[in-house]
């Protein structure tokens, strides 16, 4: 009988141990919140940044505040575009930015992950980014600039191609740059002082009022919604499309490489997955906004204009001696540029196939 009763008391103290494990709440490192700091350094007005910070509420509702990330203006934390010495040194968890806005570190070659002159669009360099060699080849560039202990998370955000240039001078030629006072920055101005414009860089606050003091006559800043956020419209007869100069801007979520080991698993995935969705959400919804900002500033009375086909033979021919001079130079930037050109080759043939040409198709419908 006795042994029955201690025979009895194991089994029912072997099932309280089991139910313990099988029932038992998450380890405490499971349910402790896990908070990140990131920061940006473009201002948080802007409609796709404000997009992107939003992201962290998502998260932290969908993980019932286990995660809980927030987003930091320019400065915020660290001066703005030292994000990635901060996220090198730990002092960030994560950054939204983009190797480009360091020209100084990484150099030309971190244009093409972002956006250049008759370059990809935000769609084609997504996808040579994830499932081309985009993400191995810009892994290497941050291994052997310094960034060993950065992680590149993926795409935040995707835009549409920017208005080409809004002016008070009709432009049919590349003469007619000659003398003409342009806001621009970077390879595309380097481009425009060749055929003589003289190039400005001003932030985007201060166009209107240089537009309306004859202090430049001509500029280029981003898609139709961001013009017609700052008015352009307004101090311009003109804006020429297509954005030739710059097809298409991409903006990605790096973090350090020590906050993201300490991620469980579950985490990770939700933050790689959260960021792509944004992406897309901001690709959606820049095209929406953008339509819309035209269909307001034609109302008001401002004219869009095709660029002409000499134009945009001019801005790919001058583009392309130009990354051929870096090339030539910089054997990092011919590595990346050759391959992502042999994609880009690849996959516009498919879509020059597959995808239905709808404005010829309609001008066709027109004339019958």
């Amino acid at each position: 009988m006795k042994q029955k009763i201690r025979l009895t008391a194991i089994v029912l103290g072997v099932a309280m141990v089991a139910s313990f494990f099988i029932f038992a709440p998450p380890a405490a490192a499971q349910d402790k919140t896990v908070r990140w700091k990131i920061q940006t350094c473009y201002p948080l007005a802007v409609p796709y940044v404000a997009r992107t910070a939003k992201m962290g509420d998502r998260i932290k509702a969908m993980t019932a505040g286990r995660f809980d990330i927030k987003f930091y203006p320019p400065g915020g934390i660290v001066p703005a575009y030292s994000e990635w010495d901060a996220l090198q040194k730990g002092t960030l968890d994560g950054g939204f930015m983009t190797p480009s806005d360091v020209r100084g570190i990484f150099g030309p070659v971190g244009d093409l992950f972002n956006q250049y002159p008759m370059g990809p669009t935000a769609i084609e360099t997504v996808s040579w980014m994830l499932y081309g060699n985009g993400e191995k080849l810009l892994r290497e560039i941050m291994d052997k600039i310094g960034f060993k202990d950065v992680v590149f998370v993926g795409p935040a955000n995707l835009s549409v191609a920017e208005d080409e240039i809004w002016t008070n001078k009709k432009i049919e030629k590349p003469a007619d740059f000659k003398g003409l006072k342009v806001r621009t920055f970077g390879y595309w101005g380097q481009i425009l002082q060749g055929v003589g414009a003289s190039v400005v860089t001003l932030p985007g606050g201060e166009l209107y009022q240089a537009l309306e003091r004859g202090v430049i006559d001509a500029c280029e800043y981003g898609t139709s919604a961001d013009n017609l956020a700052i008015h352009l419209n307004e101090v311009t007869k003109y804006c020429y499309y297509p954005g030739v100069h710059s097809p298409g801007n991409v903006h990605y979520v790096f973090v350090n490489k020590k906050a993201w080991e300490k991620l469980t698993p579950d985490l990770r995935e939700l933050l790689k997955r959260e960021t792509l969705a944004t992406a897309m959400d901001n690709f959606a919804a820049g095209a929406v906004e953008s339509a819309q900002a035209r269909e307001t500033m034609r109302a008001k009375g401002a004219q869009f204009l095709p660029l002409s086909m000499e134009m945009q033979v001019f801005i790919a021919q001058k583009s392309e001696e130009l990354w051929d001079t870096f090339a030539a130079k910089d054997p990092v930037y011919a590595k990346v540029y050759k391959d992502q050109k042999e994609f880009l080759k690849k996959y516009r043939a498919l879509m020059g196939e597959i995808q239905p040409d709808f404005p010829k198709i309609y001008e066709a419908m027109k004339k019958k």
